[in-house]
């Protein structure tokens, strides 16, 4: 892969830049001050790694074959401070320690020390339920058999195939959930497909009737995934949002979420701000946010970095519900200082997508466009479900008809005509379909919200979709932004309204 090294330096976090320097200090070594020279060029300067001036810059005088081999040290070396880092925050890579050490306990012919690693890390692979780890195991206990005689090779055959049924059951389940929840995420959970309903009923019913299954706290929180994302598939919100609290308590009272569960405490989290936003709960959402950031504080930071920015987004989001819009403009303008944010960041495009509403609210359309254009200008867009490109392109519209700039927005309109011409004849988006037609009326008349044909097929298109979902995926609701230019009021003051 072609910048690979570059991807890996830009990817890491303050931590890891750290951890990666403290762990070459350690190991210091020859060469090791090239390494690190390296490193800080390419995370620092942003030059090309396949410059060949970096070779006298780095290297002087000597080869190009010296650089390559210093560059696939790097990215070695990088790696392996990631390994020592995370080795630390995730327990489950305590048992793949242990079942290395069984292995070069195994080549240097010891055999009864051997056993002992496998035995612990059986033991720590049953106590997290890594039922994966739980096969390699198995697989050096096979190797075993031949060099010790103390080994019952019936009694681990029996296990062997005891824990591969109950990890085929539950990668099954998974699976099939993760395609559940992409089949939803392509199709806008629009609740129309029937199947989807059969597939989380049948997970859950495989899952709920297993003898052996019956205190897994996987399972159970297979199943938890199951129901929530049955019952947002149905859009069944008030009860949704009351299943996740109860949920959230009977869990914490459980003592469900230790360290190895602590990330499905914190998605759990943001589902319940996201549905108490959906039933317009936002002093709820509001602590349940606070909520959220004590426990991206819990375990030493342990997720910190990595849930941030959707804490973040849920922070601006409930904000800006609650009537503060100002308030959510200084939270993101303190977070991308503190922590800069790219599109190659998984929550970069949800960020900026919700950043670009809070601008559009202040009337700072300018601002609102720059984020918006940032999505819409990256690679990355082309792959995004339809739903999203086309609704992304809707709002980018409506921006230009807002600054007056009514001949970029007839170009981006008869482009999504042009490129989604199939897709809008589907039923599924119909009120996409309606609402363009409205919109191409806006930006070929002058004061269009004046005309009676306009009005008439706003009206129309108000009572077909006459209700208001806070936080959906339009970005700009629709029926509010007609409706605060039929009343002449600005969209934001249309949405707290509602």
């Amino acid at each position: 892969m072609k910048h690979q090294l570059t991807r890996l330096v830009q990817s890491l976090n303050k931590e890891e830049v750290r951890n990666f320097k403290l762990f070459t200090s350690k190991y210091k070594s020859k060469g090791t001050k090239a390494l690190v020279q390296l490193f800080d060029i390419i995370r620092k300067e942003k030059i090309d790694e396949y410059d060949d001036k970096m070779i006298d810059v780095i290297l002087p005088g000597s080869t190009k074959n010296n650089y390559y081999r210093l560059k696939n040290r790097l990215i070695q070396e990088i790696e392996d401070s990631l390994a020592d880092l995370y080795r630390k925050k995730d327990e489950s890579f305590e048992v793949f320690r242990l079942l290395r050490l069984a292995k070069i306990f195994f080549y240097k012919s010891d055999y009864e020390k051997s056993k002992q690693y496998l035995d612990e890390a059986e033991k720590t692979a049953l106590k997290l339920e890594d039922y994966a780890a739980m096969h390699l195991i198995y697989e050096q206990y096979a190797a075993l058999i031949s060099n010790l005689s103390s080994i019952n090779p019936i009694e681990y055959i029996h296990k062997k195939r005891k824990y591969n049924k109950i990890h085929e059951r539950i990668q099954e389940s998974k699976f099939l959930n993760a395609t559940v929840s992409y089949e939803m995420r392509v199709t806008n959970f629009s609740g129309k497909n029937q199947n989807i309903y059969e597939t989380l009923d049948n997970i859950i019913e495989q899952l709920q009737v297993m003898d052996e299954l019956k205190d897994s706290v996987i399972v159970k929180f297979d199943i938890d995934a199951c129901v929530r994302q049955s019952l947002l598939q149905r859009k069944e919100f008030n009860l949704l949002t009351e299943y996740l609290e109860q949920t959230f308590h009977k869990f914490t009272e459980e003592g469900l979420f230790t360290k190895q569960y602590h990330r499905n405490k914190i998605v759990t989290l943001v589902w319940i701000i996201n549905t108490t936003i959906k039933t317009r709960q936002y002093d709820k959402a509001l602590t349940y946010v606070n909520i959220l950031e004590k426990a991206l504080h819990e375990y030493n930071d342990l997720y910190y970095q990595q849930y941030f920015w959707l804490f973040q987004t849920s922070k601006l989001v409930t904000v800006f519900y609650m009537g503060n819009n100002k308030l959510g403009i200084e939270l993101a303008q303190k977070a991308l200082k503190e922590n800069p944010l790219t599109l190659a960041h998984p929550h970069g495009m949800i960020y900026f997508t919700n950043l670009s509403m809070v601008y559009y609210h202040d009337g700072n359309l300018d601002k609102a466009l720059h984020y918006l254009s940032l999505i819409i200008a990256d690679a990355s867009f082309n792959n995004l479900p339809s739903f999203w490109k086309i609704n992304l392109k809707i709002v980018e519209t409506i921006y230009h008809i807002e600054s007056k700039n009514y001949n970029y927005a007839k170009n981006i309109y008869d482009n999504i005509k042009r490129t989604h011409r199939g897709l809008l004849k589907e039923e599924n988006y119909q009120r996409e379909r309606m609402f363009l037609d409205i919109l191409r009326e806006v930006i070929q008349h002058p004061q269009p919200f004046k005309q009676e044909k306009i009005k008439t097929k706003i009206n129309n298109f108000l009572k077909v979709y006459p209700d208001f979902e806070p936080a959906a995926n339009e970005g700009i609701n629709y029926n509010i932004w007609l409706l605060s230019k039929i009343k002449n009021t600005t969209y934001y003051e249309e949405l707290l309204l509602q």
